[in-house]
């Protein structure tokens, strides 16, 4: 059997993924309609901020969800985040993994962690806390390649790609650069139906959640990991 490292977090997706899939959840634990991730809800003027509440760890940021019951494993989901940046300007890649074990498989995306490491880590801005729309953000312009990103990442949700771009002097193309984009779940934000990933999934076991729906997930693995291991 394959080991994983122990964690203590009782965060949904941060419980050591041996636990983690012995874990029963509530077939109606994700049976909520997706929350709205466009610019236009409501902004935050202040940093975010770690809260306690009901003695679990709450988030303020907006993140995608695996249920791992519900993945079988066929990579929809990555092909539908591969098709979502095939677009001028980025880079055709998935931003998330379906890792699988002997017995089990789930996508990896990254969490938006609310004192994110990558974007601690990113010397340019290519990472930044995006309070606005509630997420960590990518601005590909400034990434320089230099994984720091993807060293800082707990999870392995982080990678760095190259590709090459045209050099222009104003229409004409002149030449190319190698120029590197850094690659992680931007949760679709300029995308009018959501993260792709979630909308593809033929099984549904991928949701967007905010701040208080992911509370209610982490109170409910938490009673589960209490009773599971009673």
């Amino acid at each position: 059997m394959l080991k994983f490292a122990p964690c203590n977090c009782v965060y949904l997706t941060c419980i050591s993924l041996e636990k983690l899939y012995r874990v029963h959840v509530s077939p109606h634990a994700f049976d909520s309609s997706m929350p709205d991730h466009g610019r236009s809800g409501a902004t935050s003027t202040g940093s975010l901020r770690h809260g306690i509440q009901e003695g679990v760890n709450n988030m303020g940021n907006k993140r995608v969800v695996a249920d791992s019951s519900r993945c079988i494993g066929c990579q929809t989901c990555m092909a539908a985040c591969i098709e979502a940046h095939d677009i001028p300007g980025n880079i055709a890649a998935p931003r998330l993994r379906v890792t699988r074990t002997y017995e089990i498989s789930a996508p990896v995306a990254c969490h938006h962690c609310e004192d994110a490491p990558c974007a601690k880590a990113c010397p340019t801005g290519a990472l930044f806390f995006d309070p606005k729309n509630h997420r960590i953000g990518v601005n590909e312009d400034n990434c320089i390649g230099c994984k720091s990103c993807v060293m800082a990442c707990p999870f392995g949700a982080v990678s760095v790609a190259t590709t090459q771009v045209p050099v222009l002097m104003g229409d004409v193309r002149v030449g190319s650069q190698t120029k590197s984009f850094v690659l992680k779940c931007d949760l679709c934000v300029d995308r009018p139906g959501g993260p792709a990933c979630a909308e593809a999934c033929p099984t549904k076991g991928l949701t967007l959640v905010d701040e208080e729906r992911l509370a209610e997930l982490t109170a409910e693995r938490a009673r589960a990991t209490i009773e599971n291991e009673a």
